[in-house]
């Protein structure tokens, strides 16, 4: 009778751990990052409270929603020096779309220690407000530290300082799709595949092409700058897409998220 009492309690354990480790494995199929590497000529970061203070001065763009994820566990800020990660300051090592221009290799080469900016959620995003406090965020570092250069990670861009005020300047909302979202070629022996970087800020599977001709690069790049910039104001992520582009109308088939991407089919839609 002992025996098989301990047997229930031992398969109510194991049933309730099975549950547990379910919804764990469950909560982790969400994951929204954004990440900015802020190239800076000095070895220490600048004192938060004067960070704080430029970033809500005055008219900031940087509002209370966004001052509150300054304290938020999942916002990581991290002093990666150059000495011990050389490999950091190698844009060499990034992959081939990358090409960063004779200024750029210059800032970043000038450099000797990288302000990273993180914030990573697994858990489903009640607000975008990350989206506006990070850029504002990356560029209040630029300020204080007289920074060289800034790389999105996410989008996979690269910017000097300059650059990266003049996107700010354009419109402040920094929320916006196109200043989070970029849209890469992958070459191939035979042409190459287009994909999406940044719709992960906002926990959407970045958006991957088959191989296709690169007679065809500009319109299927077209065509998946305006799917991603749809699925940017969705509030779920659709099995299809329809784009209207040089008079024809594509459906754009979203294939089920794998390893945070998901494969896109591309179909002429036949108007009568």
């Amino acid at each position: 009778m002992t025996g098989f009492v301990i047997g229930i309690l031992l398969g109510m354990g194991v049933g309730y751990w099975l549950v547990q480790w379910r919804k764990r494995i469950q909560s982790r199929k969400f994951l929204a990052v954004a990440e900015y590497w802020v190239y800076i000529p000095g070895e220490k970061l600048p004192i938060q409270d004067e960070i704080m203070k430029l970033l809500l001065q005055g008219n900031s763009p940087v509002g209370p929603a966004e001052g509150l994820l300054l304290s938020d566990i999942r916002l990581h800020i991290a002093l990666v020096l150059r000495s011990k990660n050389p490999h950091v300051f190698r844009p060499d090592l990034f992959d081939d779309h990358l090409e960063p221009t004779a200024e750029q290799l210059q800032k970043m080469g000038e450099s000797k220690a990288v302000v990273k900016i993180r914030y990573l959620s697994e858990e489903r995003l009640r607000t975008d407000a990350h989206l506006q406090l990070l850029p504002y965020l990356a560029y209040a570092y630029c300020k204080l530290a007289n920074g060289n250069a800034i790389f999105d990670v996410q989008a996979e861009r690269i910017m000097t300082v300059p650059e990266l005020q003049a996107r700010l300047k354009e419109d402040k909302n920094a929320r916006r799709p196109d200043f989070h979202l970029n849209i890469v070629w992958k070459r191939t022996i035979n042409g190459g595949s287009v994909e999406t970087r940044g719709l992960v800020k906002k926990g959407i599977p970045e958006l991957v092409t088959a191989e296709v001709h690169s007679d065809e690069r500009l319109l299927v790049s077209g065509l998946l700058d305006e799917a991603s910039k749809s699925l940017w104001y969705a509030d779920a992520v659709p099995t299809e897409v329809e784009i209207e582009s040089f008079n024809d109308i594509f459906r754009l088939i979203l294939g089920p998220a794998k390893d945070g991407r998901s494969e896109v089919r591309i179909m002429r839609v036949q108007v009568t």
